[in-house]
């Protein structure tokens, strides 16, 4: 009952262009029960999937990579500057990780306690909802090494409406496969990481012993790789591509590139060239 009152509310004020109350609504909900929260916005899917892009507040911003690993320095560097910079509140996680955490906290039993590329397709604008509302945060930089996909029903591995931009680190095949040799000590494991010639889904060490294991859709390097770097993906979702050998060689304007990024595209930051230095300086 609860439910269904709630579903009509949510509908009649979007229906009526009163999207301020509606997320008011959805923000009260949050508050009271996440598990509320979390039927709303699983039964209003394709209402949500339709919504202007008004309705929502872009904030989250992707940060991506074959591999995770690639992504430290950014990470720290984005947390040091704009703690400095940035007037706005933000958070830097690990996608899966913050998904986990969610169907953690909304304390759900008996349910299928494992996220693969199949629930993707159906509920991933589901999972960007429900971190945009539960996180308190003007941005949230969220790391993954998903491959981007499109579905015939309006289902986004990032949604147009919610994603600011993305960062897509590339890093050297060859120096990924040399990685993973010395990771496996076997040639075959080694390639098999890279090309994915099992066709495994991907789990992260860090969600092996999670109550919910988050699959990520990684498929292979190859595809990873071409679905990031498409222009219309780039174009679409406001995509900037990183090589970590520049990052490596020409740090400071690297870095100076992502800020500009961000800028470009509405972040009222702040460029300090003093404290860009500073932490290159403290972080080789």
């Amino acid at each position: 009952i609860k439910l269904n009152y709630n579903l009509k509310l949510l509908n009649d004020l979007i229906i009526n262009n009163k999207y301020d109350e509606a997320i008011k609504l959805i923000t009260d909900i949050k508050n009271k029960d996440k598990l509320d929260l979390f039927l709303l916005l699983k039964n209003s899917q394709n209402l949500m999937a339709n919504l202007p892009s008004d309705f929502y507040k872009k904030k989250i911003i992707w940060i991506i990579s074959y591999d995770t690993s690639e992504l430290t320095y950014i990470n720290q560097f984005l947390n040091y500057y704009l703690s400095k910079n940035l007037n706005l509140s933000f958070l830097i996680k690990n996608f899966a990780s913050s998904l986990n955490d969610l169907f953690v906290s909304l304390g759900i039993d008996n349910q299928v306690n494992e996220i693969k590329f199949k629930d993707f397709l159906s509920y991933s604008n589901l999972y960007q909802n429900l971190l945009l509302f539960n996180f308190d945060k003007d941005f949230l930089f969220m790391n993954t090494c998903n491959s981007f996909f499109e579905t015939n029903k309006k289902n986004f591995f990032i949604h147009p409406n919610i994603t600011f931009c993305y960062f897509y680190v590339i890093r050297d095949p060859e120096s990924l496969l040399i990685r993973y040799k010395n990771k496996h000590n076997s040639s075959e494991a080694s390639y098999d990481e890279l090309f994915n010639f099992s066709n495994q889904p991907y789990l992260s060490k860090d969600q092996e012993n999670k109550k919910f294991k988050v699959f990520e859709n990684r498929t292979n390097y190859n595809i990873n790789y071409n679905s990031w770097i498409d222009e219309n993906v780039a174009s679409t979702y406001k995509g900037k591509i990183v090589t970590f050998e520049k990052l490596l060689n020409d740090t400071q304007n690297v870095l100076l590139e992502i800020l500009y990024h961000l800028k470009q595209y509405g972040m009222d930051v702040k460029i300090n060239f003093d404290d860009i230095n500073s932490f290159i300086s403290k972080n080789k």
